[in-house]
């Protein structure tokens, strides 16, 4: 008889759908339900209620793509942000952990995720001609490119501005700089690293 007959079977199945969630292998999917499984039964239910308002009323913003519970998101509905500044980043996390700083204040575009052959994973997979439908009709001063300081994010980075560069020869294109560690993650930046890797970007 192997492992997973003898699971129960309401554990099985959460084990095989959590790890259809990218990231997430049999070791993290084991870590995260058993760990719920300690919990007391309220605070389980109570777990799986938030799940359920997230699986049923977050979406992507129909203009940034930022994960949202409203049609456009509260940033780019602000009158108060300013759409000549566009931060371009890989997922929503990104762009909430640069909020968390309160010094931007322009608006953002999600990309979906970064080029990375390897994974299949190929500019079309990416919002790429959607951004740059927004720089031809918001005409911006910078598009700051903040995708992670890792290969992949690089590469990103650089084909963005490639295209960028090829539409909009006058336009200001900036990337964040390395004050975050190459091969980090700019959601599990500590703040004053991020803070300045975003005030000292430099022009690509």
């Amino acid at each position: 008889m192997s492992y997973e007959d003898n699971l129960p079977e309401p554990l099985r199945l959460v084990l095989e759908k959590l790890t259809q969630i990218p990231t997430y292998g049999g070791r993290s999917a084991g870590r995260f339900i058993y760990n719920f499984l300690k919990l007391p039964v309220e605070r389980r239910l109570e777990l799986v209620e938030a799940l359920q308002k997230v699986a049923e009323k977050i979406r992507p913003c129909k203009e940034c793509g930022l994960y949202t519970d409203q049609e456009i998101c509260k940033i780019c509905s602000d009158p108060k942000r300013s759409k000549k500044f566009i931060c371009v980043v890989e997922e929503s996390q990104d762009a909430f952990a640069i909020e968390k700083l309160e010094r931007y204040s322009g608006v953002y575009h999600v990309l979906g995720g970064r080029i990375a052959p390897l994974e299949g994973i190929s500019p079309k997979d990416l919002s790429i001609d959607s951004l740059m439908e927004r720089i031809e009709r918001y005409r911006p001063r910078e598009v700051i490119i903040a995708t992670n300081p890792n290969l992949e994010g690089e590469a990103t980075a650089n084909y963005i501005a490639r295209l960028i560069r090829k539409q909009f020869p006058t336009l200001k294109i900036t990337r964040i700089s390395h004050g975050l560690q190459f091969g980090s993650l700019i959601e599990l930046a500590d703040e004053l690293s991020l803070e300045k890797s975003v005030e000292n970007r430099r022009a690509l």
